[in-house]
């Protein structure tokens, strides 16, 4: 099957830091698995925890803690996501908060290019009106060599 590598992951001190990266108080985290604020501390402490629980928080804090114990293909990541998170859609193994976070960092990415665009256009006008110039000075020197030769020729 797979030769996959099982790391030592302390879970309690991961289910914290993924409280801190979306801002949440551990009061709020206490409520929404359930678990008095006393005992909260008790739960960054662990480091084993109930599979259960471990689902229960793996979807609040939308996060695949399982994914902390090895290094799976991708592939097969998406599968075990599915079936340890329990909603069998193995092709939906990004979070919330990560794919909000692709999407802040493709609409940088196009802040950066509509910036670059409006750069490029100003630019664009600016040799236009050279261009411009130019084209006049071209005619008005034209029209000196015109009168000239009218003048040498009389």
């Amino acid at each position: 099957m797979f030769n996959i590598q099982l790391k030592e992951v302390h879970i309690g001190q991961e289910i914290d830091k993924r409280r801190e990266e979306l801002n949440m108080s551990k009061s709020e985290f206490g409520r929404l698995i359930g678990v008095p604020q006393q005992h909260v501390n008790r739960i960054f402490e662990k480091v084993s925890i109930d599979t259960a629980k471990l689902i229960k928080i793996s979807r609040i804090l939308d996060f695949n803690f399982f994914s902390l114990y090895c290094d799976i293909p991708n592939n097969v990541y998406a599968y075990m996501a599915a079936v340890a998170l329990g909603d069998g859609n193995a092709m939906n193994n990004i979070g919330d908060a990560a794919l909000a976070s692709i999407i802040e960092q493709q609409r940088q990415k196009i802040e950066g290019m509509e910036e670059n665009r409006t750069l490029l256009d100003d630019q664009i006008n600016g040799l236009k009106d050279q261009i411009s110039q130019f084209k006049s000075q071209l005619d008005d020197k034209n029209e000196l060599i015109t009168i000239y030769k009218q003048r040498v020729n009389q």
